[in-house]
């Protein structure tokens, strides 16, 4: 959510910037001028993250602009501190958040052509604003980590802030910490091969010129992001696909079509439209097998067969999520996935992880298309935030109260010893 906040901030942003006719100065800090249409865009971000109605009350509207003035404020005292202490942030950083920006674009309209031509800018001014913004933010970051990062607290601190403000703390949900082992269901090979011999068939007909591979995107590809901008998925790096569809899509000439590419969401076929240095523009077309109780019934019987084996310590979860599990994370984790939120949890498993006897390897369980063996080893009761089931919450809470603190003093005294003048 909070890429897309950025993205359509940006834009609209670009879009003020394009119909600006005339423009003055908000504020000035060292040398360095405030514009009214950059106050106007920090209060469109603030409106947006509000949720405010178009039809708020100028008075509203007013105390937002205020608030988004004394951000900027803020913003150029960081970076006129960062110009003369020669702060500096790496241009590999930057890339790295342009590339990630610009692919959320390209996901959300399809390409920055559409997305330009979407808020009636120039498709060019997209990557150089984006850039902008981006080493900007940076370097603002940069600049409050030297400055704060040193920052602890102590227990009494943290004991303090707790008394002052324990009512002020949300109830806190209950929390788990468990493993789990997650299996797709497994489809029979008959089942699997009328799926590949569609999908030949669908490539054949792209082929002779009976189908554009667009139009048969928009209507077989069960990829709804991509479906709808006949199977694009924009241009994109590496580590951004699972490997076999990553593998394929950089081994393709321009313009060239794949064989069938199997990953855990089914069956692919791609096509390289661009590539443009370590990145690649590609399409696809996604069939995906549909499970029968047949095949939910003989991949629950397999897990059984694992949880026998568990029990009898013939193997253990970790070991057969290295077997079974293709997420890297999951794999990582080793099925361990640490004290959670319940809230984040599907909720048809929710009994479950409440309930069963810690250190118990439940019976399979079917949720999300996948069967699981879990195993709860730890839980926290939802309810008022304490000092000793949520110690490191508060104490993290705690931590950002004194830097906030701290931050503001730092910056109130700068802006006491800069040349800073409001219109």
């Amino acid at each position: 959510m909070r890429h897309f906040v950025f993205i359509l901030t940006t834009l609209v942003a670009l879009n003020a910037s394009a119909q600006q006719l005339i423009d003055g100065v908000a504020a000035i800090v060292g040398e360095k001028a405030i514009l009214y249409s950059e106050v106007d865009q920090v209060t469109q971000l603030f409106a947006m993250q509000a949720q405010l109605p178009s039809y708020s009350s100028p008075e509203v509207i007013q105390q937002l602009r205020a608030r988004a003035l004394d951000e900027l404020l803020n913003q150029q005292v960081l970076l006129e501190y960062a110009r003369q202490e020669t702060i500096e942030v790496e241009d590999r950083s930057v890339q790295m958040q342009l590339d990630q920006s610009l692919q959320n674009i390209e996901s959300q309209y399809g390409s920055l052509r559409k997305a330009a031509e979407a808020f009636g800018v120039d498709h060019y001014k997209i990557k150089s604003y984006y850039e902008d913004q981006i080493r900007t933010n940076l370097l603002v970051e940069q600049v409050k980590m030297e400055l704060f990062s040193g920052i602890k607290v102590s227990r009494r601190e943290v004991e303090d802030f707790y008394e002052t403000w324990q009512d002020s703390f949300p109830p806190k949900n209950p929390q788990v910490d468990f493993s789990i082992l997650s299996v797709t269901v497994e489809m029979g090979a008959d089942k699997m091969e009328k799926l590949r011999s569609q999908l030949l068939t669908i490539k054949g007909d792209i082929e002779s010129g009976g189908i554009s591979f667009e139009d048969a995107a928009t209507q077989y590809s069960k990829d709804p992001g991509s479906a709808a901008n006949g199977g694009s998925l924009g241009l994109v790096g590496r580590g951004v696909f699972v490997k076999p569809f990553e593998e394929a899509a950089f081994a393709l000439d321009v313009g060239q079509m794949s064989g069938i590419v199997e990953t855990q969401f089914g069956l692919h076929l791609l096509r390289l439209d661009d590539r443009q240095g370590e990145q690649v523009s590609i399409s696809h077309i996604l069939l995906m097998p549909v499970a029968d109780d047949t095949d939910k019934q003989f991949t629950s019987d397999k897990l059984s067969a694992i949880r026998d084996d568990i029990l009898a310590e013939k193997t253990t979860i970790a070991d057969q999520v290295e077997i079974y599990v293709t997420d890297d994370f999951m794999k990582s984790r080793k099925g361990k996935m640490g004290m959670t939120d319940i809230s984040l949890l599907p909720e048809d498993i929710h009994d479950l992880l409440l309930n069963i006897p810690l250190e118990s390897l439940s019976m399979p369980i079917y949720s999300s298309d996948q069967f699981h063996l879990i195993m709860v080893h730890r839980r926290l009761a939802g309810g008022k935030v304490n000092l000793t089931d949520h110690w490191f919450d508060v104490e993290n809470m705690s931590l950002e109260f004194k830097k906030r603190d701290r931050y503001q003093s730092w910056v109130d005294d700068q802006r006491n010893r800069m040349y800073i003048q409001i219109k």
